[in-house]
């Protein structure tokens, strides 16, 4: 699945050569391709030879500059371009496309990027019908350009405060609401398992009927994470299929965005379904939790080690990892947690 799709603009994006000719004009079909993408929850960036300000402001006058995060302006290698707004992204190289009318650097950036999707500009308007940017489409799809920008605008004022990092945390005013899935989640919650690579325990991503099986089952349960900070409502970020045994809750799946990493998401998360699962079921001794190592998930095995599960099992593809109980709710003091029903576990 795609989630980044890298523009050219010269020849590609639209007709003519900037630096040559100021009245270029938008290539024909485009503009109906960027707002598709942008509907289906797929970002856009830029990769281009030309200078930034000439650039941009081309952009505003066409009236299309909204889409792209993070573009990149300059003389130097696209591939380097690329790799930076993956980086700013924090998305996999694997799920980029890059569009460009030169072979020369469809070629340069397929050496250095092997795992990036490559098209030639005349395949411009057909991009939305093929498969690789089909999504699934939740409430929040339309949002995610939004979102994306929520974070941004984190990381820049983050950039800019004078504090250490634990106040510039609290000042983000953070507040995680931790609630039992409904049906009306089912869609979110198949696209964020599809989209997640690095916050996933399996690397896995069910179908939504599996999903929809769990709604509703006396000994199995989804518990979704939704985020909201002084930027802005970031919805639905993490989820985590929970099944009830007889004397141990197994973590069969968690999900988190990578929207939320480096301030302690996932611990509050994980570790508030844990201590709700522990209270509603008193009896459970332990909770354990399958990881299959993956290319990019190493931070779901280093987010539930830093929760107190320790291997119990090593595999050559998969291992299992315990956590006692009583476990204790130990999340981060700088995110406020609201938990439905009785539970009010950080306030």
């Amino acid at each position: 699945m795609i989630k980044c799709l890298v523009w050219d603009l010269d020849d590609t994006l639209w007709q003519g050569t900037l630096s040559e000719d100021g009245h270029v004009v938008l290539r024909p079909g485009v503009q109906d391709v960027l707002h598709t993408l942008d509907q289906r929850g797929v970002l856009q960036s830029i990769a281009s030879r030309n200078d930034p300000d000439r650039a941009f402001q081309k952009l505003v006058e066409l009236g299309i500059d909204h889409f792209f995060l993070y573009p990149q302006f300059g003389w130097g290698s696209k591939a380097t371009s690329i790799r930076k707004i993956a980086q700013e992204m924090n998305i996999g190289i694997d799920s980029l496309a890059f569009i460009d009318d030169n072979p020369y650097e469809r070629y340069e950036v397929g050496t250095y990027l092997p795992d990036i999707y490559i098209y030639e500009a005349n395949a411009a308007t057909g991009l939305p019908e093929l498969p690789e940017f089909q999504t699934t489409l939740s409430e929040e799809t339309s949002r995610r350009r939004q979102q994306m920008m929520l974070r941004q605008a984190r990381n820049t004022a983050e950039q800019r405060f004078s504090g250490t990092r634990e106040e510039f945390l609290h000042s983000c005013e953070m507040r995680l609401s931790v609630r039992g899935a409904r049906n009306g989640d089912l869609p979110r919650m198949a696209e964020l398992a599809s989209r997640t690579t690095q916050f996933n325990n399996l690397v896995q991503a069910p179908t939504p009927a599996v999903i929809q099986s769990y709604l509703g089952s006396e000994r199995r349960c989804i518990y979704i994470g939704q985020m909201k900070d002084r930027f802005g409502d970031h919805g639905t970020v993490a989820m985590a299929m929970m099944h009830v045994h007889d004397s141990a809750v197994e973590i069969e799946l968690f999900c988190i965005s990578c929207r939320m990493e480096g301030r302690g998401m996932g611990t509050a998360f994980l570790g508030a379904v844990l201590s709700r699962i522990q209270q509603e079921w008193p009896l459970l001794t332990e909770a354990v939790c399958r990881y299959r190592s993956q290319k990019r998930n190493r931070p779901a095995l280093l987010l539930l080690q830093l929760l107190g599960f320790r291997c119990r099992l090593q595999g050559q593809q998969e291992s299992i990892y315990a956590l006692p109980f009583p476990y204790s709710y130990t999340g981060p003091e700088w995110i406020g947690l609201d938990m439905e029903k009785e539970l009010s576990l950080n306030d």
